[in-house]
């Protein structure tokens, strides 16, 4: 069953990988390096389609295998902004706010930090914002290498599922964030800790156009259903972190409660859809 996963979450990065190449093709007449962007593409859907079909003979080569997503999430995502403002369709950016605001009578991602100006809050949400690049690692590393192998290959691929095909989404149909259409927090919730923190993060990690749905919403819950089928245990213990995690993202202006909604939607119905493809052994300890 792992290596028919692990040959799965291959297959799901390289066709992002061509579709990604052919969308660049046909449609970023307007990016400076256009045919090398393609030639890149095209380049890491080979070398991983190589590193697969050795990955039996080299240890190396089946690490490199089996973790590729997590290497390659960060370039993918960081990279949907060039393509959306190259060819991407703008319209759900001004569609989701005010669909939004219709709903809640206003902006919750405005006015939730202005009706809970807690320091104590703030800094406990972007904690748990915060943890977003750590957790995923980390549950996937204590799997790896405690033999739980099952479960590290049903996180893989389901992730691979879930943040390719929001990238896809993002850069066809790309959504500006609250992040970069609305002031900061500011003065007493700004300027501690891990404000700072996550701020930093942000502002060298975030790609304008990936707001709808959340990605850091989707990755977490789809870690957490993963953990609920495999070791329930461990999901209680993430769950805190989870839920602070999707709270903070509208409390500290980075997503629309829409998007979070979406992120949600995207997580479940691609572990429903993984989980009838696919039976791994439950652990419940």
């Amino acid at each position: 069953m792992s290596d028919q996963l692990a040959r799965r979450t291959v297959l799901i990065t390289v066709t992002y990988l061509l579709s990604t190449a052919a969308l660049i093709a046909l449609l970023g007449d307007r990016l400076s390096h256009q045919q090398g962007l393609v030639a890149a593409h095209l380049a890491v859907a080979t070398v991983l389609l190589i590193v697969h079909h050795h990955a039996a003979a080299a240890r190396a080569l089946e690490v490199v295998r089996d973790w590729h997503p997590l290497i390659l999430f960060p370039v993918f995502y960081k990279e949907v902004e060039p393509l959306a403002a190259a060819f991407g369709d703008w319209r759900l950016t001004a569609t989701i706010p005010a669909l939004e605001a219709s709903l809640f009578g206003g902006q919750p991602s405005l006015y939730l930090s202005e009706r809970w100006p807690s320091v104590l809050l703030c800094e406990w949400l972007h904690f748990c914002y915060l943890s977003y690049p750590v957790i995923i690692p980390a549950v996937a590393a204590y799997w790896y290498l405690s033999h739980q192998r099952p479960a590290f290959h049903e996180l893989l691929t389901l992730l691979a599922a879930a943040m390719f095909g929001s990238y896809l989404f993002f850069m066809l149909f790309p959504v500006d964030s609250p992040y970069y259409l609305t002031p900061r927090l500011g003065a007493p919730l700004a300027d501690n800790l891990f404000f700072d923190l996550v701020h930093s993060m942000s502002s060298r990690g975030g790609a304008r156009g990936g707001a709808f749905p959340s990605a850091h919403v989707t990755g977490a819950v789809v870690l957490w259903l993963v953990a609920w089928r495999h070791q329930r245990r461990l999901a209680v213990a993430m769950a805190p972190l989870v839920l602070g995690l999707m709270v903070a993202t509208v409390y500290g202006r980075f997503h629309y409660v829409l998007d979070v909604v979406a992120g949600v939607v995207v997580a479940a119905t691609v572990v429903s859809i993984g989980a009838t493809r696919a039976h791994p052994h439950h652990e419940r300890g």
